[in-house]
């Protein structure tokens, strides 16, 4: 068993998804076992990606297993259980979304995943915030390997072994008609290689590099530290040739005993498995360390010294200006919020008007005729644009809600869950401007927080 890491992220939920629930791969071709949820609601899992407004959206990726290894459907949610309570220590399922999708169409098993990139709304202090179970650096490598031995030695399953001599493919190259074009030629240069090192052939990297110039007319471009570019006959772009065979200071032969070992099944001692389990806790406690300071712990107010003989700064900048970006960035959030908040839910459901709609209805109407009525400064006229769109969406969701609570059937319960998930978040998005803009002029923040 390992993990693997997808290279992608960055585009809609429905991308994704789709990916993990077609009835087809990525290359096209009918899956021979159709895709199963394990766990989690794809509509829910896209409605989250598409409210994040970042680059880098989700994380997926998935658990493969070897041909020869069939965990059973209890190990499974096993596996999955402790996937999360590795990589996402200290929070609960009401902290993030995810979605596990079983995938045999291979012949082998795998489950996908999908991670969304933020903390959801239901949490109180880390609500909207940037998450991530796989973020960049060595250290995160390491944990991820160290779970992979963890779970290999649990389920009786050999390690994985990395072969020197095995190919490293991109996503690109495994996934697009243009990349499996790069894959074919890669498969060709390698075989060769390999077959020179194993006769003798190549000894170092000059002589590697003579190999493929004469005998398979390859020009080399650029010779890197871990890298040769060359030109393929007829090309017209160089290709950037990666791996320990290219590698400057490669030890060819020791290459191919490594290769040679690594097709041998290995099991960790008892030694080496304890040790594995304290650096895999060690790495556990540090993450949740992390999560409960970032997405678990209220923020400290940010305290202003006082400033001790101001010097006067000229600025070609006019306050105008500043109060213009200001208030359209105003304005986008409630015209989002207001968007989400007036959409209407499919398929419409019977309606139990809860206590408090009169009441909430009655203050739109009376917010409203006060700020037209008045001359007020900038400040509270956002304050008043603010709480009018504040309580029609706390109207909608308090409707939304007793919608759910009265839902006919699982599906439209599900339909009219995403939409309270949807509010949330704007009201959220809507009390976080409010305090934004009390703080800017100096106003009382001791203000409701959103239910």
């Amino acid at each position: 068993m390992i993990v693997r890491i997808f290279k992608s992220g960055v585009s809609n939920g429905e991308s994704p998804v789709k990916y993990l629930l077609g009835n087809t791969d990525h290359a096209g071709n009918e899956r021979a076992v159709k895709p199963e949820v394990l766990e989690g609601n794809p509509q829910t899992t896209i409605d989250v990606i598409n409210s994040i407004q970042r680059k880098y959206k989700y994380i997926s990726g998935c658990i493969s297993f070897r041909d020869s290894e069939k965990p059973t459907k209890s190990q499974l949610y096993e596996i999955i259980d402790d996937f999360k309570k590795t990589f996402c220590p200290g929070l609960t399922g009401d902290n993030f979304n995810s979605l596990f999708v079983l995938h045999k169409d291979k012949g082998n098993t795998e489950i996908h995943f999908v991670f969304p990139n933020q903390i959801l709304a239901n949490s109180l202090h880390g609500s909207g915030r940037r998450f991530n179970i796989h973020p960049p650096g060595k250290q995160n490598i390491q944990f991820f390997e160290s779970f992979v031995k963890v779970t290999n030695q649990k389920l009786g399953y050999a390690q994985v072994v990395p072969d020197p001599l095995k190919i490293a493919f991109t996503d690109f190259e495994r996934k697009t008609p243009e990349g499996r074009k790069d894959k074919s030629n890669k498969r060709w240069i390698q075989r060769s290689v390999i077959k020179a090192v194993t006769n003798g052939e190549i000894k170092n990297r000059d002589d590697l590099c003579r190999h493929l110039d004469e005998n398979l007319g390859i020009t080399i471009t650029r010779q890197g530290k871990d890298y040769l570019s060359v030109k393929l006959p007829g090309a017209l772009k160089a290709k950037r040739l990666r791996g320990a065979l290219y590698s400057e200071d490669a030890d060819y032969q020791g290459l191919i005993t490594q290769s040679i070992a690594s097709k041998q099944p290995h099991y960790l001692s008892p030694t080496e498995f304890k040790a594995e389990q304290i650096k895999l806790n060690e790495f556990i406690h540090a993450r949740e360390q992390f999560n409960i300071k970032a997405y678990l712990t209220p923020r400290p107010m940010r305290r202003f010294a006082k400033q001790i003989n101001p010097h006067l700064t000229t600025t070609t900048r006019r306050t105008t200006m500043a109060k213009a970006d200001h208030l359209a960035v105003m304005k986008r959030i409630i015209h989002e919020a207001l968007f989400i908040s007036r959409k209407k839910p499919t398929p419409p459901t019977p309606v139990r008007v809860v206590p408090n709609v009169k009441t909430i209805r009655s203050n739109v109407t009376s917010i409203r005729s006060k700020a037209l009525g008045a001359t007020k400064s900038p400040a509270t006229l956002d304050l008043d644009a603010l709480k009018m769109t504040i309580a029609e969406v706390e109207t909608n969701l308090h409707q939304a809600i007793g919608e759910m609570n009265n839902a006919k059937n699982p599906a439209d319960a599900a339909k009219l869950q995403q939409r309270v998930i949807q509010l949330k978040i704007q009201l959220e998005k809507l009390h976080a401007e409010m305090m934004a803009i009390k703080i800017k002029f100096g106003l009382s923040t001791n203000t409701p927080k959103p239910k």
